[in-house]
């Protein structure tokens, strides 16, 4: 038995009956649908053809075949309404695009997000590294004054120091040039062995305070 006259059996139609299933479908989730009307209308009879060749009335629904054409049944094995195609499918674009422009919007916030995160970032970098030179080039000045003061003070002792040459070496020239009234015995200093006493050294004369230094 053929798959028409399978059909005739399940509607219960006589086998010598002339009957024409012109329409056959299959729906988005594998189900066959058959009707006697040439195309899916409004008013036109649906069924199910199940594996075993049966058939049953298509319940009350929303039903939409392979091609995309959607309709509803709100009697069962009668169709009601055929959605148009083209609507549907500018439903599913506008709903595609908008989602789209979603993930668009929320992808540019987030990049924007980011971007302000890391200016932000970026901002406090360069405020704690200018705190951190600032505190820097104070220590540094600090240091530096400090250098000048030392410096200043090193100078200061180098002149007078200086002043003190200059004086000695003038009394050397002085006492040099004066004569002695009695030859000074410079090695009687080193034989007496010992310190003299500030009694002792006070009756000397300066060069002989100066010989004795030394010798001593």
């Amino acid at each position: 038995m053929d798959l028409k006259q399978q059909i005739l059996v399940a509607l219960g139609l006589d086998k010598q009956e002339e009957v024409s299933l012109e329409f056959q479908a299959k729906l988005e989730d594998g189900t066959i649908i058959v009707s006697t009307a040439a195309s899916l209308e409004a008013g036109v009879d649906v069924s199910v053809l199940t594996e075993d060749g049966t058939t049953m009335l298509l319940p009350v629904g929303e039903y939409k075949t392979e091609d995309g054409q959607g309709f509803s049944v709100e009697v069962e094995g009668v169709v009601a309404e055929l959605y148009e195609k083209e609507e549907e499918e500018v439903v599913e674009e506008e709903a595609t695009e908008e989602t789209e422009k979603e993930e668009m919007n929320e992808e540019i916030t987030e990049e924007v997000e980011e971007t302000e995160a890391v200016e932000f970032d970026s901002v406090a970098f360069m405020d704690e590294v200018k705190s951190v030179v600032v505190d820097l080039m104070s220590n540094v000045n600090t240091e530096i004054e400090t250098l000048k003061s030392e410096l200043a003070e090193l100078k200061s002792t180098n002149e007078e120091l200086s002043s003190e040459k200059e004086k000695l070496s003038a009394q050397v020239v002085e006492l040099s040039n004066e004569p002695a009234a009695n030859p000074v015995d410079i090695n009687k200093f080193s034989a007496l062995g010992k310190e003299l006493s500030k009694s002792d050294i006070a009756k000397m004369s300066k060069r002989e305070r100066i010989l004795y230094n030394i010798t001593k």
